[in-house]
């Protein structure tokens, strides 16, 4: 809840970390070496998903 509070008044100001992301490669085979056969995920910090998702559930309405 307080991850929430400090985004809703903007407290911390640094909000970089929310933003960042670490993609993932995952072989899609057994023995995988060309850029072909991986597959890229994109893993975003948890508290950039539980705010996007809150944002989201608010905004549904609205739109």
């Amino acid at each position: 809840m307080a991850v929430f509070e400090k985004f809703y008044q903007l407290a911390d100001g640094d909000f970089g970390a929310l933003n960042r992301a670490l993609i993932v490669l995952l072989p899609k085979k057994d023995g995988a070496i060309q850029m072909g056969d991986f597959r890229p995920i994109s893993l975003i910090h948890s508290v950039a998903k539980f705010i996007t998702k809150v944002l989201s559930i608010r905004l549904a309405g609205v739109l």
